[in-house]
């Protein structure tokens, strides 16, 4: 109330509940996705043994939020936009017992989003998410 343009951003939602919560919240409210969220759910970082470079918070949940997540991504909404998360470790530090979270995909962030993207037939959304939709909810210049 008492700051009613107060820009809000959920840093790299992973469920449908917070899609769809960003998509009904007013227009100063907007969220990130990570290229791994959209790409991968729990399935892959458990079938089968314990994948540590799977590992990341928040954690990858099951498939259908992957979906939803897809969904919001691709869907044109200016609401939603690009937030990597890439967080790289020393193989050491994520291949042990306690290993520690996070996904590194810098060195390949865009094309893994263009990946998830491809999948939806949705290359033509892809500029919007990863280069326009961000700036624009921020008031900022476009690049």
């Amino acid at each position: 109330e008492r700051f009613p343009t107060l820009k809000v951003v959920f840093e790299h939602i992973t469920t449908g509940d917070a899609a769809q919560f960003v998509r009904e919240a007013p227009a100063n409210v907007g969220a990130t996705i990570t290229a791994h969220h959209l790409l991968y759910n729990r399935n892959h970082m458990l079938v089968g043994g314990i994948r540590p470079h799977f590992y990341c918070l928040p954690i990858l949940k099951r498939n259908t939020h992957q979906e939803a997540l897809l969904d919001a991504a691709v869907s044109g909404n200016p609401k939603f936009f690009l937030g990597t998360d890439s967080a790289p470790h020393a193989r050491h530090a994520k291949e042990a017992a306690c290993g520690c979270a996070g996904c590194y995909s810098a060195y390949a962030a865009i094309e893994l989003y263009a990946e998830a993207f491809e999948q939806r037939n949705a290359l033509d959304k892809l500029e919007g998410f990863a280069s326009l939709h961000g700036p624009d909810f921020y008031g900022l210049p476009r690049n």
